[in-house]
């Protein structure tokens, strides 16, 4: 009998009359596209084992992708453990007879922990819960609760086995308990309820006929030209040989089980994509440009699963991973969707034939955000586009914007609407895409600055405003 993602397949190929991620009309460079397979195995290698790339200048070309690699380092640490904590080739590390002895506990049945994730996994196959978040949810409350009740309480020689890896560590080494137990939970709660998730993704998507939706958008834009996507002319999109190695990575994404690993190629995803795109002058891919491009990649790889993956994602990963740069590119990657569902849309209603964030009917949409910045030390405004998500709150806007904008002060800083100059703050639950929508027909800006700050605004309208 077929599983259950083997029918959800079934069912999208059927809307789609494809799968979810489509190459096939990527033309291969004949050598330079081998080439840079060979490059995308070796980075892919490089993460997966934490060691030193032995092609430095493709990994260290842009700076932005030498943070990309610290945060991709740091994911192969919460999965596979410190590199520090191995004793030696042959003996484990102090963390992996803890991880084992969990993994133990959850086969013996006459544990709480075991009867717990049992019926935990049974109750979820059998609930009528249509709502993939909702589902998400519980399982992200699940895990979290589990692992308190381990940590508080223990069960069997749970407490036991963590004093002898305590003892195991080294004067400055300690271990991660939670990075450890998040990732034996989402072996024991994610992975055997991955397909039952993944047909409930389909079920919804299907329902609501974002696929469907998207899916034409995909085809549609695929046929377009940089321009189209109002790439600059300046910015170079990657070549057709790089977008089929971008294209490999998110199959390799879409097949990976575990919420991290997913994780994992797909920042891996993002530092090719900096890698591919050329900048005029040196320079590094700026935000608005980024955004633009990853929407060209999104569409030219055919990857019609991106919304389902980028959920997948949110709604399983532990809050706190998602902060910083993580966040910020599932971010972008949910920008770019919202805005391919919409391309054939915004093609005709800006009225060049192309997208443009600059243009006065992008900034209002739900997927990004246009926000001043003044600068007090030159008296000059800089405008900052922000990937977000639908319904994001003015408190996590602010926190984005705090990270990239690197404030040191946060606390200090709020966000302000903006209408016809006059002022207005907006609260910590406040949703700036719909305070922008409730103010249409007016001239309507959002402007992150300090809160004591007195500013006389222009009057002219400023530029994609």
């Amino acid at each position: 009998m077929p599983c259950r993602r083997q029918l959800a397949t079934s069912r999208i190929s059927a809307i789609l009359g494809n799968i979810l991620l489509s190459m096939a009309h990527i033309v291969e460079c004949q050598a330079l596209g081998l080439c840079l397979q060979s490059q995308s195995r070796r980075l892919y290698r490089r993460y997966r084992r934490g060691c030193e790339c032995a092609d430095e200048d493709f990994c260290q070309s842009r700076g932005c992708c030498r943070i990309l690699r610290r945060l991709l380092r740091l994911l192969c640490e919460l999965i596979a453990g410190h590199p520090r904590n191995k004793m030696s080739i042959q003996s484990s590390g102090p963390g992996d007879s803890l991880r084992a002895y969990t993994l133990q506990l959850a086969q013996d049945p006459s544990s709480t922990f075991a009867r717990n994730i049992e019926n935990f996994i049974c109750c979820t196959k059998e609930s009528r819960e249509a709502a993939p978040q909702v589902v998400m949810r519980n399982m992200r409350q699940f895990m979290s609760g589990m692992k308190n009740y381990l940590v508080k309480h223990g069960e069997g020689k749970f407490h036991a086995e963590l004093e002898t890896a305590r003892a195991r560590l080294k004067s400055d080494e300690f271990l991660n308990l939670d990075a450890m137990l998040e990732t034996v939970m989402h072996q024991l709660v994610v992975l055997p309820l991955r397909e039952h998730l993944y047909g409930i993704f389909v079920d919804h998507y299907q329902r609501s006929e974002d696929i469907q939706l998207l899916a034409q958008n995909v085809r549609y834009a695929c046929e377009r030209e940089a321009a189209d996507f109002g790439i600059r002319p300046t910015v170079t999109p990657p070549s057709q040989a790089a977008l089929r190695l971008i294209a490999n990575l998110l199959w390799r994404l879409q097949e990976a089980e575990l919420p991290l690993d997913k994780l994992e190629l797909f920042l891996c995803v993002i530092s090719t994509v900096f890698d591919a795109t050329g900048c005029p002058r040196g320079q590094q891919l700026g935000a608005d440009d980024f955004l633009l491009v990853l929407v060209y990649v999104v569409a030219k790889c055919g990857f019609v699963g991106a919304e389902i993956e980028a959920e997948f994602m949110w709604g399983l990963l532990q809050p706190t991973l998602l902060n910083g740069e993580p966040g910020y590119y599932l971010t972008a990657l949910c920008s770019a969707v919202q805005v391919l569902k919409t391309f054939m849309a915004s093609e005709g209603e800006s009225g060049s034939g192309s997208l443009d964030w600059r243009s006065s009917c992008l900034p209002a949409c739900s997927s990004v955000l246009r926000v001043i910045i003044p600068d007090e030390c030159n008296g000059s405004l800089q405008t900052r586009t922000l990937p977000v998500r639908p319904h994001t709150t003015t408190r996590e806007v602010c926190r984005i914007i705090a990270h990239k904008a690197r404030i040191t002060n946060p606390q200090d800083y709020a966000l302000f609407k903006l209408v016809d100059g006059e002022e207005t703050l907006l609260t910590d639950a406040e949703c700036p895409q719909d305070a922008r929508l409730a103010a249409k027909g007016k001239h309507c800006m959002l402007a992150y600055k300090r809160i004591d700050a007195k500013i006389a605004w222009p009057t002219a309208q400023l530029a994609g405003h």
